[in-house]
């Protein structure tokens, strides 16, 4: 059996760099980009990113701040998590209930 390459263009193919344009902008992650993301993260990680939400920070901003700034935002998410279960967790159902049973 043999391969006919007579159908095939011979022009070269464009390097790797000019496909991925310039990656040094930063762009908008596209929502499959941020799925992927969230669906990587364990349930600590979407229950903590939640509350950070929910106090209007992002998780780059908390990565950015001061250890001792870190450290208030987490006792901070700590009474919050605190507070919902003792409310048994009506306020915002499924933040510290584990629904895996």
């Amino acid at each position: 059996m043999s391969i006919s390459t007579s159908g095939m263009t011979s022009s070269p193919v464009p390097a790797t760099s000019s496909l991925l344009g310039s990656t040094s902008a930063k762009k908008k992650p596209s929502a499959e980009d941020q799925f992927l993301k969230v669906a990587g993260e364990t349930p600590q990680e979407r229950m903590f990113n939640a509350m950070l939400s929910q106090l209007g920070i992002s998780e780059d901003d908390f990565k950015a701040m001061s250890p001792a700034e870190q450290q208030k935002v987490m006792q901070k998410i700590q009474q919050m998590i605190e507070q919902q279960a003792q409310n048994g967790g009506a306020q915002s159902p499924g933040l510290v209930m584990d629904k895996s049973v």
